[in-house]
């Protein structure tokens, strides 16, 4: 993905940023040719991802800007820059908060869904068939002592 095809977010993040965010996001789910699948780096993908990653901007921006004093995501090896992400402790949150917010952006594309099998709309009205499965394993939460504060 070149740079002219990224989406801002409303300023959220420069250039940089945006660029990072997208490099980390290929690196994560890269397309599949054989299965017709956008990588995660995808614009329709990334306006998603942008969007959502204004909400947590701020730990955002830090670690990217960190990450990029010890590395050049945009120039590295997908594989360097998972590498980097993953064996050191102070890309933890960055790594972490990517890692949800790609992952939820890329399977609401109405794309995945499709070559999942799912229909790409909202799950209401018409709600969403769920295979009913083993209930007795609930059983340990329902007997737990109840960590919350009554209302």
């Amino acid at each position: 993905m070149n740079s002219n095809e990224l989406i801002s977010s409303d300023g959220v993040f420069n250039k940089r940023h945006q660029q990072t965010i997208s490099a980390i996001a290929n690196a994560m789910i890269r397309k599949d040719e054989v299965l017709d699948l956008p990588s995660a780096s995808d614009p329709q993908v990334m306006k998603t991802i942008l969007d959502k990653s204004a909400h947590f901007s701020d730990r955002l921006v830090t670690g990217i800007d960190t990450l990029c004093e010890e590395i050049d995501p945009v120039t590295s090896t997908p594989e360097a820059l998972l590498g980097a992400l993953d064996k050191n402790p102070k890309f933890r949150a960055l790594s972490r908060t990517l890692t949800i917010i790609i992952m939820q952006s890329y399977y609401q594309d109405p794309r995945v869904l499709s070559a999942h099998g799912q229909s790409a709309r909202p799950p209401f009205p018409l709600g969403h068939k769920v295979e009913q499965g083993d209930w007795s394993l609930l059983d340990q939460v329902k007997q737990r002592t109840p960590f919350y504060r009554p209302v």
